[in-house]
C-alpha cells in the first residue's frame, strides 16, 4: 500500500520540486528536504531517488546557464527506527544517474515529528507518507482504562462513540501541531507533501472502512492565514 502510494503522488512530488528548485536564486543553492516517518524499507530510497531525479531535470541546462544544486536530505522517525539500514542500503545510490547527479547528502533525524525538528525557516521541503494517521499519544482516557477499545489498535467495528471521539480530538490536536511547527520550519516558498490514510467524515460513527490515500500539497507560508 505503501508503494502504491509513493507511485500515485509521484508526479505531484515531482513537480512540487521542480518549483522549489526554480524558485532557488543563487547559481550555486542548497536544498534542504525532509521525510517525515521515512522508516527504513525501499519506500525510503524511492523518494530519495525520485526527488534527485527532479532536481536533476529541473538544473539539466547548457553549460553557460547551469545551476548546482545540492540536496541535504533529513530522514526522520523515532529512535527505534532503523537508520542503520537505511545508511547501509545507500550504496547503491552512489552512481545514481551518473557524473551529472546533483549531490546529496543523507543525514538521520531520530525524534518525533510531534515536536520541533529543524532551526525557523530552514527547510524547502517536507515529505510524509503513511505516516501521519499515528497518534503522538494514546488519549488519556483509554491509557487510563477509563473508555475501552478492546480488541483494536485503531476505530474498528465494535469501537464505542465515546473511543472514536477521543481519537478525533487526539487528531485534531496532534494535526494541528504538527501544521503549526511545520509552518515555523519551513522557507518562504516551501512545500509539503503529505500523504496519510483517512475515512470520509459521514462514515465515521459508522466505522466506514479506511479510504484511499489522500495527499495534500502545501504552501504553508501562503495557506496558513
Amino acid at each position: 500500500m505503501q508503494e502504491k502510494a509513493i507511485l500515485e503522488t509521484r508526479p505531484v512530488l515531482r513537480k512540487a520540486i521542480q518549483e522549489v528548485c526554480t524558485s532557488l536564486s543563487a547559481r550555486r543553492s542548497t536544498m534542504v528536504v525532509a521525510d517525515l516517518g521515512c522508516s527504513s524499507g525501499p519506500n525510503t530510497l524511492s523518494f530519495i531517488s525520485d526527488v534527485i531525479g527532479a532536481v536533476h531535470s529541473c538544473t539539466r541546462k547548457s553549460e553557460e546557464e547551469r545551476r548546482v544544486v545540492e540536496v541535504q536530505f533529513f530522514l526522520n522517525d523515532l529512535p527505534g527506527n532503523d537508520f542503520n539500514l537505511v545508511f547501509r542500503s545507500l550504496e547503491q545510490f552512489e552512481d545514481l544517474g551518473g557524473k551529472d547527479t546533483p549531490p546529496f547528502y543523507v543525514a538521520g533525524l531520530p525524534r518525533s515529528y510531534y515536536r520541533k525538528l529543524f532551526p525557523s525557516r530552514s527547510v524547502h521541503f517536507f515529505h510524509s507518507s503513511y505516516s501521519l494517521m499515528w497518534r503522538s499519544k494514546v488519549p488519556e482516557e483509554l491509557s487510563s482504562c477509563t473508555h475501552l477499545n478492546e480488541g483494536n489498535i485503531y476505530i474498528g467495528k465494535t469501537t464505542p462513540p465515546m473511543v472514536i471521539k477521543l481519537f478525533q480530538e487526539q487528531f485534531k490536536k496532534d494535526f494541528e501541531l504538527f501544521l503549526t511547527l511545520r509552518f515555523k520550519e519551513l522557507v518562504s516558498g516551501g512545500r509539503m507533501l503529505l500523504t496519510f490514510l483517512g475515512r470520509k467524515n459521514e462514515e465515521m460513527m459508522t466505522h466506514g472502512e479506511l479510504a484511499p490515500c489522500m495527499n495534500w500539497l502545501l504552501n504553508l507560508s501562503c495557506l496558513w492565514y
